[in-house]
């Protein structure tokens, strides 16, 4: 229990330290954030005079947000570098994955909405199952990019991971999602400590995100007693 321990804390020692380099030596890509805010906007702003159809692009915006932005962080944790190349060719690698994920949550909640609604306590229940969801497919991001699976798999994929290594992942994680929470909250007094604060929130989101991938990479096919034995052999 204690090795385990130790060898956990070194590995969380090397994907901290490794992110801080990797974020800080690829800045200009907090610009992508504001990037995607601005299309975003735009495409609510437009959407809304098209109906379903608004609502159907609107989806599609995302996916393609979701995924250029997965494809940067790809070739940070892969490469340890991006370019704005890389930017220009991003919003349709991961479209159609980002497109089926959305999908299957909407099904599954309109699904789960629909038949939970009928009966007492439903609203609980359903929060619950999509509580139960998240932690369970947690690793789909990291899975989208760094395992390149079709939808069912990425799935089956990423229960498979969480529930060998939630231990493992789950803290730091939470541990990151806070402190971003906390910058994101934090109310700025003024227009420019405003932009300072979403230009630290977009930094630390990407730190965030490239700790996560590198994490994943750590853990993902290893065991508690193979990541022992690997510390031990000095690896």
């Amino acid at each position: 229990m204690v090795e385990s321990l130790v060898v956990t804390l070194e590995i969380y020692r090397r994907v901290f330290a490794r992110g801080a380099v990797l974020a800080v030596k690829n800045w200009p890509v907090i610009g992508t954030v504001f990037v995607y805010q601005g299309v975003l906007t735009f495409g609510a702003a437009t959407g809304i005079y098209l109906g379903i159809v608004g609502g159907f692009l609107m989806s599609i915006l995302r996916a393609a947000c979701f995924g250029s932005l997965l494809y940067l962080v790809e070739m940070i944790v892969r490469t340890g570098r991006v370019t704005w190349e890389d930017f220009g060719r991003s919003f349709g690698v991961y479209l159609w994955d980002f497109v089926a994920v959305f999908f299957a949550f909407w099904v599954f909640s309109q699904l789960s909405g629909l038949v939970l609604s009928q009966i007492p306590q439903g609203q609980v229940i359903f929060i619950c199952l999509l509580l139960v969801a998240f932690v369970v497919f947690n690793a789909v991001p990291e899975l989208i990019y760094l395992g390149h699976y079709n939808l069912g798999a990425l799935l089956a994929r990423s229960y498979e991971f969480i529930g060998s290594n939630w231990i493992e992942w789950f803290p730091p994680n939470i541990l990151l999602a806070i402190t971003l929470a906390v910058l994101w909250l934090y109310p700025a007094q003024s227009p420019i400590e405003w932009v300072l604060q979403r230009v630290a929130c977009s930094l630390f989101f990407y730190f965030t995100m490239v700790v996560r991938g590198l994490l994943f990479l750590e853990l993902d096919g290893t065991t508690r007693r193979s990541r022992i034995f690997r510390h031990k052999m000095g690896r």
